[in-house]
């Protein structure tokens, strides 16, 4: 089973994504800044690393808030953070470009579809823990 991570940067009424060129399925489309999962690594480190990597700032904070999984194929954990002048400003750092995008106009975004409602989640101040949700 691949493992997978995937951050969500808030700033206000902004958040952080990705113009995806890969995979296929995904390619010009806004997804969420993340990766793979190293063997030695725990998901909050790999969300650590993969945003220095692709954005270009470390946030150590990052709050987990689901996972979803399709048995025997992948699972993927998903973070939320808030920015903070401290961190620097967020750089692309690959040939994928970073965007801020307004909350507001999310509905209508070519995003990863899933990201219409996993925004959401993430704001939800309600969430207690990391909310688990299995597809097919």
């Amino acid at each position: 089973m691949k493992h997978y991570v995937v951050g969500f940067l808030f700033d206000g009424p902004f958040v952080l994504l990705l113009r995806k060129t890969h995979p296929e399925w995904q390619a010009g489309r806004l997804n969420g800044v993340g990766g793979h999962i190293e063997d030695d690594e725990s998901a909050d480190e790999a969300m650590e690393r993969e945003f220095l990597e692709e954005a270009g700032i470390r946030i150590k904070k990052w709050k987990h808030f689901a996972s979803l999984s399709c048995p025997e194929k992948y699972m993927c954990h998903f973070f939320m953070a808030n920015y903070r002048k401290q961190y620097g400003e967020p750089r692309s750092k690959t040939e994928e470009k970073i965007e801020w995008v307004c909350l507001d106009d999310l509905m209508y975004a070519e995003v990863i579809p899933n990201l219409r409602w996993l925004v959401p989640l993430a704001l939800d101040s309600e969430v207690a823990g990391p909310v688990e949700i299995f597809t097919s």
